[in-house]
């Protein structure tokens, strides 16, 4: 089993600042960071780290000598990347405020120029018992859920940034749906309610600080956030969905799923950057055996 991401790839330029400028207003940032992200390769990553397996399908300019050994450093192979003449690789413009949230303006450069032969070669790879995780960053989305449908493959749609016109055509070919709490209500008002998603269809909604909903096999469940202090929210619904996925592809209980997804979000977040946040295996592992010795305790004081 493995999880094939059609994902972006971004170079991520943050600027940290006391608050967002209003209309008009210059401010000075208190600092400045670059470093790799993109909703796609993030929930690559969360994949990796977290102990599943994952294959990105993605693009960046043939020019950028630098992106192919950053993209090393990630642990996530290079080999379904394809480098694309005449674009530049994707970025980002994030700012950051004291309080952890994020604005977020992108240009998607190669990441809507993935040539056909590279999504080819990718599905080659694949077989039924896989997944396609793709999101709103790349092109290429409609083909590739054509291919993985023919193949028997399950197909998970991270539908962000939300655009109705690419949204609404995909509803019914897909079998996991995910957005965050903005996204469901632009979703819902443009349906006219939840109840005119397709019969069947998976949703995962992500709440930020008030949890996570999931539905899917004809079941229902939630989890709770874990407090912890923001330093910066980027790429936590990212590493929500690339952990949960990797832990629903290695059969793990939904439940037992999302509180592992819920804690990864919750060490991303107490961290600034994108990619080079997301925690690996260990470290959830640790976080969640304090939880338990934590519970304990108050069981035994109680």
């Amino acid at each position: 089993m493995a999880i094939l991401n059609l994902g972006s790839i971004n170079w991520d330029r943050v600027f940290r600042m006391d608050r967002f400028p209003i209309a008009g207003e210059t401010l000075t940032a208190k600092s400045v960071s670059v470093g790799l992200g993109g909703k796609g390769l993030n929930q690559s990553v969360a994949i990796a780290r977290s102990g599943g397996d994952v294959r990105h399908l993605g693009a960046v300019g043939a020019e950028d000598s630098s992106i192919i050994a950053a993209l090393a450093d990630t642990g996530i192979g290079d080999d379904l990347v394809a480098r694309v003449k005449g674009e530049e690789t994707g970025s980002a413009t994030i700012f950051v405020d004291d309080a952890g949230e994020n604005i977020i303006v992108l240009d998607p450069g190669a990441n809507e120029k993935i040539p056909d032969d590279a999504i080819d070669a990718a599905f080659g790879e694949m077989t039924e018992s896989d997944w396609l995780l793709f999101q709103n960053e790349t092109n290429q989305a409609e083909r590739s859920v054509d291919l993985a449908l023919a193949k028997g493959m399950r197909v998970a749609y991270a539908a962000a940034p939300f655009v109705e016109e690419r949204v609404l055509p995909l509803l019914g070919k897909v079998d996991l749906l995910a957005v965050n709490a903005v996204e469901m209500a632009q979703l819902e008002k443009v349906l006219g309610g939840r109840e005119y998603l397709p019969e069947g269809l998976g949703l995962l909604v992500t709440r930020g600080r008030d949890g996570a909903e999931l539905t899917m096999d004809g079941q229902s469940f939630s989890a709770n956030a874990f407090e912890v202090d923001v330093v910066d929210s980027t790429g936590a619904g990212d590493v929500f969905l690339g952990v949960l996925l990797g832990e629903i592809d290695r059969k793990q209980p939904k439940p037992e799923a999302l509180r592992v997804a819920s804690v990864a979000a919750a060490l991303q977040v107490g961290r600034p950057g994108a990619s080079t946040a997301i925690p690996t295996r260990a470290e959830i592992d640790r976080f969640l055996e304090r939880q338990t010795s934590e519970v304990e305790k108050q069981q035994k004081l109680t």
